[in-house]
């Protein structure tokens, strides 16, 4: 038997695949899934999972030798070594205090492994580069969009910022490898920005430029990871969190943990809590968002979370009575999109040519809905793009013009052969190819065959006027040639399907990243990254305006940052 992936928790993130020497492993079900006839047992695949989920078939189960009780004490515990969590154990074991950080996977980086798009707003040297210091207005900006935020740790959100990106550069000696640089993400104004100067060692693996490895947040996770180690921190994997320990009066004194053996009490003056997203466990996202898992006879949201989001973090502060917010969160329900399918397709899903219809094949207009997508009101939560082969050759030319987002990536050479990529793809359903237009209508099984021939005669007619673009339109999505009617076999619908990349939400805490009971905070309790509600608010205009203005990983990050500096004056430092 070969190895095996549990396709479950597989999160996508095409390490395996890349790593693989005998190329054994290819996409089904929109998982990726291990060919048993190609697989030689090499276990490569094995030791990249971040999830921890890809086995081998023929090894026998080893139990864990069990342990009495562990007693271990420290000034801080951390529960969490995703990114958030190791920015506030070096932040705190900076200051000289103890400091010991829990992770119930088998390496650290939680959600940060996959992510990029950290944001600064201000630092030390910025003035140089010619850029305006921004961050009054875009507070202002902030407040007036979501009037009930809290204000206080919104405040203090900007001024972490760059204290944060300070301390990377003067305590951390990031500049070894980024340097700071004038710049834009996306369609927002310039700002200071972390340039990488050479690539991260899995980057030039990447075949899929919206997910990591190979992104600051996995370079974060290693850096931290190699600091807070080199300066004597002790991390114990594969080691959860259960219960956090009050004295009489309240207060926080220490973490009751497992690991595979038996219980490790941890017995510490502070508790930072950093144990990441919820998304993996169904019974909260039904308090937090009720239709994410109602997907019985549709096509399921791809949960690019790690394995190990299971909301630990909220269930434990829960316990204690700490205030849960389950309605200023976010749970993206992300699409139409074509992620997490690789990039060939993704560059023909993103070209202006072509038309969309849901799965049905009526049609649709699919706004990108970052919290709810409009999928969630077709038939079966899917739909289709319908192209043809000259749509298709010319998206892949113009995507392989483009330099690459990520150092050395291997994503072009993908691309060339997207020709086999639709092959795989449509031998499970992604992508389905017809010689011709009526027969891609039979094979989609689209209900109203007439009305969906009508719709490819008004895109056909549309293609004969100029293009007309919104006035916000980014430049550079727009396309440089003419309109393509579909004309050219072989026709393809390509499957499109809602993605989720994180839950943001949980225990309410203020501007010193305390957790809060009652409106009041916990004494000796902390919390930072995806299991904290933040700054965070509900509804589309909320997640879309925070991600412009901070990212989810420049949040996590400074709440990280904000943490490790309360937990550590708490402790007298």
């Amino acid at each position: 038997m070969s190895y095996i992936i549990k396709q479950q928790l597989c999160s996508c993130c095409h390490r395996c695949r890349t790593a693989c020497p005998q190329s054994a492993i290819r996409f089904k079900g929109a998982k990726y899934w291990i060919d048993s006839e190609k697989c030689v047992s090499c276990g490569i695949c094995a030791k990249l999972c971040h999830n921890g989920c890809i086995y081998d078939g023929d090894a026998k189960p080893q139990a864990a030798e069990k342990h009495d009780k562990i007693i271990k004490e420290c000034d801080v515990c951390v529960v969490g070594g995703g990114g958030s969590g190791l920015v506030a154990a070096n932040k705190v074991q900076d200051s000289g205090l103890k400091v010991i950080v829990l992770e119930k996977m088998h390496e650290v980086g939680g959600s940060s492994w996959y992510a990029g798009g950290f944001r600064i707003h201000w630092c030390k040297g910025a003035e140089n580069l010619g850029l305006e210091d921004t961050r009054e207005r875009k507070y202002n900006d902030f407040v007036e969009k979501i009037p009930n935020v809290d204000k206080a740790l919104l405040k203090r959100m900007f001024e972490a910022n760059e204290e944060f990106a300070n301390w990377l550069i003067d305590e951390h000696n990031v500049t070894e490898d980024y340097e700071v640089k004038g710049g834009k993400m996306g369609p927002f104004e310039p700002s200071p920005m972390l340039i990488a100067k050479r690539p991260w060692k899995d980057a030039k693996k990447r075949i899929d430029r919206m997910i990591g490895p190979g992104e600051i947040g996995s370079y974060m996770a290693e850096k931290m990871q190699e600091d807070f180690l080199g300066k004597g921190g002790e991390i114990l994997l594969k080691t959860r969190g259960k219960k956090l320990i009050t004295s009489p009066d309240g207060g926080i004194c220490g973490v009751l943990a497992e690991d595979e053996g038996g219980e490790i009490e941890i017995r510490s003056k502070a508790v930072i809590v950093a144990a990441g997203a919820f998304s993996r466990n169904k019974e909260l996202m039904k308090k937090f968002a009720p239709l994410f898992y109602e997907d019985e006879g549709k096509e399921p949201v791809h949960i690019f979370t790690g394995a190990g989001c299971t909301g630990d973090g909220i269930l434990m502060c829960d316990e204690i009575g700490a205030d849960i917010d389950y309605v200023n969160r976010r749970v993206n329900m992300f699409g139409p999109m074509r992620h997490p399918y690789p990039c060939a397709s993704m560059a023909v899903y993103q070209n202006q040519d072509g038309f969309e219809v849901d799965c049905d094949g009526n049609e649709f207009h699919g706004q990108m809905g970052v919290e709810t997508s409009a999928l969630t009101q077709t038939s079966r939560w899917f739909g289709y793009k319908i192209v043809d082969d000259k749509i298709c050759r010319t998206a892949i030319e113009e995507a392989m013009a483009e330099p690459p987002q990520s150092f050395e990536m291997d994503l072009p050479a993908f691309q060339k052969n997207w020709r086999e990529v639709f092959v795989e793809e449509a031998e499970d359903g992604a992508v389905i190819m017809a010689d011709s237009i009526e027969e891609l209508a039979d094979k989609c099984g689209f209900k109203d065959k007439a009305g969906f021939m009508k719709l490819v005669d008004e895109y056909n007619e549309s293609t004969q006027k100029p293009r007309v673009f919104p006035p916000d339109f980014p430049d550079f999505m727009k396309p440089k040639h003419d309109s393509i009617p579909l004309s050219e076999g072989p026709f393809y619908a390509i499957k499109m399907k809602m993605f989720h990349e994180n839950s943001i939400g949980g225990m309410t805490i203020n501007e010193n990243a305390s957790v809060l009971k009652g409106g009041k905070p916990i004494e000796g309790l902390y919390a930072c990254g995806d299991n904290t509600r933040g700054i965070m608010g509900h509804g589309d205009v909320c997640v879309d305006f925070l991600e412009g203005i901070f990212s989810s990983l420049t949040m996590a990050y400074n709440e990280g940052y904000i943490a490790g500096c309360e937990a550590a004056k708490y402790c007298g430092k």
